[in-house]
């Protein structure tokens, strides 16, 4: 059974936050069904993810949050070398002109642009990868859904599972932040 927690406050602390966006957010960079194309789609997400973490680390000044920006790139390096280990018959390039668009179909140079104006702290980190492994996690489960072939339905699993675990160590580095 998984863990279930109490939020502070209950449904009383909500203060109307919805979540926003077509159902289809990120779903176009899939839409070939080409198991080869979604796989360098995929992969290429993860590079231009690695690619924001390892800019921000150099834009910020805190050891701590540079630290864990490094870490969080080595966890998408890692992502890169898993999905080649899976799927060694996949050439991984054709996707290097899609580097701007990361997990979750976000653009890489908006959130630059957000994060130049401002110190980088470790809380704005860890919910910047909440919020984007969240959405990652969302568009894999989904695309798992309606995936048609059988390989691209057991690729979209396991980017799911790999989503999680990221999730689950974003988790934890909160729950050490708020102590």
């Amino acid at each position: 059974m998984p863990h279930i927690y109490n939020m502070s406050g209950g449904i009383i602390a909500y203060n109307g936050g919805k979540a926003v966006g077509d159902e289809a957010f990120g779903m176009e960079f899939f839409v070939s069904g080409e198991f080869s194309d979604v796989f360098r789609m995929s992969y290429a997400m993860e590079e231009g993810l690695r690619q924001l973490y390892l800019t921000l680390k150099d834009l910020c000044e805190d050891k701590e949050v540079k630290d864990l920006l490094a870490r969080l790139a080595r966890f998408e390096e890692g992502h890169k070398a898993k999905l080649k280990a899976l799927f060694p018959e996949v050439d991984e390039k054709g996707g290097e002109n899609d580097l701007n668009t990361l997990e979750g179909g976000y653009n890489k140079q908006q959130l630059l642009d957000h994060f130049k104006s401002r110190v980088v702290a470790q809380n704005d980190v860890i919910q910047l990868g909440m919020m984007l492994e969240t959405q990652a996690y969302d568009l894999y489960s989904r695309l798992a859904k309606k995936a048609e072939n059988p390989e691209s339905k057991e690729f979209f699993e396991f980017m799911v599972g790999e989503e999680k675990q990221h999730l689950v160590f974003l988790s934890n580095e909160y729950d050490k932040v708020l102590g």
